[in-house]
């Protein structure tokens, strides 16, 4: 047991020297920025930015259509990625590979590749609309990508890959004997799905919530090409800090996207406990 203990000590220090690059560029890329953002947010500019943010309707219309459209990407998402996630986790099938590497494919897409297909597919001359109108005589669609449906179908595109990663993660690890069991027992499916399936899944739905939901409150490319006619709080933060100088108002929404997030992120995973 001395023994044991006396290596752990050893090793502790080489350790800690392993980990020190990484805890420096912590300290330094994120630890220190936030502090500053705090302390100039706290002060009497930041107050009065405070203020100023929280009675201006543009200020309050961003951060809401932000919240809506992350809450509402995050749902469409984890119902979409369910089925594609539970067949690329249990089922082989010819092709599996080539199916997963498409699905993913919009990983590997940034915010303003993605607004530009989106784009494509529902501008006023975009995809969906010539097609509508060869069909229709219509142009259906046609520059819907300015609208807040089209940045939430453009939300699910990055979105749905990120939640299909998460879910078939978790369909793998579902013990199959437990289900057999239950089968054998003569449980139905959806009696299965309700009393087994999803209750053992519930941690990765509530992750998987929290991992999309995040990084649509912070999508930014993605509004930059697609919002027009209304606008996200990522958009305000640019155009406060390069249209009109205000960094007191752009630190001010930056905070209070992290604690939104933060606090639904805390939320998710207080139900994971």
């Amino acid at each position: 047991m001395g023994r044991a203990s006396a290596e752990r000590a050893r090793a502790a220090p080489g350790g800690f020297l392993l980990a020190l690059p990484l805890l420096l560029f912590f300290a330094s890329a994120v630890l220190w920025p936030v502090l500053d953002l705090l302390r100039s947010s706290l002060g009497r500019e930041g107050g009065e930015a405070l203020r100023a943010v929280l009675r201006e309707d543009r200020y309050r219309l961003a951060l809401l259509h932000s919240v809506l459209l992350s809450a509402a990407a995050s749902a469409g998402s984890l119902l979409l990625a369910a089925i594609p996630a539970w067949v690329l986790a249990r089922d082989d099938f010819p092709g599996k590979r080539v199916a997963r590497a498409l699905i993913l494919l919009p990983l590997t897409f940034s915010g303003v590749m993605v607004g530009f297909l989106t784009l494509v597919m529902l501008g006023r001359v975009g995809a969906v609309p010539t097609v509508a109108r060869f069909l229709t005589g219509a142009p259906i669609g046609s520059g819907a990508a300015y609208t807040l449906v089209g940045l939430f179908l453009a939300y699910l595109y990055f979105e749905v890959p990120r939640a299909t990663v998460a879910l078939e993660s978790a369909f793998r690890r579902l013990p199959r004997d437990v289900d057999r069991a239950a089968r054998t027992l003569g449980a139905g499916r959806w009696t299965r799905l309700r009393r087994l399936t999803i209750p053992m899944l519930a941690p990765a739905i509530r992750s998987t919530l929290a991992i999309t939901f995040s990084a649509s409150m912070g999508s930014f490319g993605v509004a930059l090409i697609l919002a027009r006619r209304f606008s996200v709080a990522p958009l305000e933060v640019y155009t406060e800090l390069t249209g009109f100088q205000n960094d007191a108002a752009a630190g001010v929404l930056c905070l209070l996207l992290a604690a939104i997030t933060l606090v639904v992120d805390r939320l998710l995973a207080r139900g994971r406990a």
